[in-house]
């Protein structure tokens, strides 16, 4: 039997207070302070390629790159082409050039509009460019809208259409399946996919892909798990813009079994989404109401074409040439994340948080577990 326990969570930092987390600094960086740090950083880095790291009972090594946290940068809502296409090279060359990354997830809407042959063949030969591993996973704009819609907006498209665009996203990206998991370290790492063909919502799952979510955290009742989709959990959005006044669209669906099978699960404690284009000025970026349940951590993250809601109380959204991207640090404790200001070159130092994960201890009297918080 699992009981669940609220996760220990630290909200950003403000200006004021020293930084909680330092990661290594991109190369290239014109900050003096990033310089300093870079010094700095020379004696941890040898040092902890001399000791272990105690996790789950076991005495594991460090990483072969010397790094104590497996480092995953999330790209949302790519868009591709869409607009801002030079900040979106960038923004690749900076992912490729920082050698302690790990992997990429790429959050969904990879294609622009509609999914058409042309945006996939696009996105493929874009992502080309990017030399570290990736996992996709689908958006609404990768395969929900009509191909030769004759009004301006976005109408649903019928669902043969949708299921030739599915196959088109698995076929592009060489994937068996639109859902997936994958074990990093101690953690596991949960992919899921838009893929109901029938539902008006902008973010639904299938039945199958919902039975599926469950019967696989139920094969990991203890491990720490994060779950990455195109949308946020609902009610974990506040303010009077278009997409906190009508979550319930917007939102994962179907709410509800979402809802069950993670309150079922206390080993879920974070899920990152894309989605609502809101950008890290957005008091939505770093909130209190981003902690679903009071333990599951949403992690917001915004979108690569210019098109974000800056601010919580605005109904459009506004339009820049700017791109921030999410850094996940999973060390064995806690996840950090960062954002990073891709065209300025530096961390939002602010907009640091720290999650630490879920222990599980086993109850020998009644021979269950219990999760507990803090660090292992």
């Amino acid at each position: 039997m699992m009981r669940k326990i609220k996760t220990a969570y630290r909200p950003a930092i403000t200006k004021q207070q020293a930084p909680i987390f330092h990661a290594i600094p991109p190369r290239g960086t014109s900050r003096p302070e990033a310089r300093i740090r870079r010094r700095h950083k020379i004696f941890p880095v040898l040092l902890s390629l001399l000791f272990l790291i105690v996790t789950d009972g076991f005495l594991t090594p460090v990483a072969a790159g010397g790094n104590p946290y497996h480092h995953i940068v999330v790209l949302s809502d790519l868009h591709l082409p869409g607009r801002n296409l030079q900040a979106k090279e960038k923004a690749i060359e900076n992912v490729n050039s920082w050698s302690d990354v790990d992997s990429v997830v790429l959050l969904g809407d990879i294609c622009d509009r509609r999914g058409t042959e042309e945006e996939y063949g696009f996105a493929k030969e874009f992502l080309s460019r990017l030399k570290k591993p990736f996992y996709p996973v689908a958006g609404n704009h990768d395969f929900l809208y009509e191909q030769d819609s004759f009004v301006q907006g976005n109408r649903k498209g019928f669902t043969e259409e949708r299921a030739i665009k599915l196959k088109r996203f698995k076929e592009t990206f060489g994937l068996e399946e639109l859902y997936y998991s994958k074990r990093i370290r101690h953690y596991l790492l949960v992919f899921l996919s838009i893929d109901n063909l029938q539902s008006n919502y902008h973010a639904a799952m299938s039945q199958k892909q919902l039975d599926w979510f469950a019967a696989e955290l139920n094969r990991n009742k203890t491990t720490p798990t994060i779950v990455f989709y195109h949308a946020p959990l609902k009610g974990t959005l506040t303010g009077s813009n278009v997409v906190a006044l009508f979550n319930h669209f917007f939102a994962a669906q179907p709410a509800s079994e979402i809802n069950t099978i993670i309150n079922r699960n206390p080993q879920v404690f974070m899920w990152v989404s894309g989605h609502i284009h809101t950008a890290p000025e957005n008091i939505n970026y770093v909130h209190n109401v981003n902690l679903y349940e009071g333990r599951v951590l949403n992690v917001h993250n915004t979108d690569m074409d210019g098109r974000s809601f800056v601010s919580h109380a605005g109904l459009g959204v506004g339009t820049h040439d700017n791109i921030w991207t999410n850094s996940l640090f999973l060390y064995p404790d806690r996840v950090v994340i960062k954002t990073y200001d891709q065209k300025k070159g530096y961390w939002l130092e602010e907009k640091t948080r720290e999650l630490r994960t879920p222990v599980f201890v086993k109850k020998a009297a009644k021979g269950g577990t219990v999760s507990l918080p803090g660090p292992r």
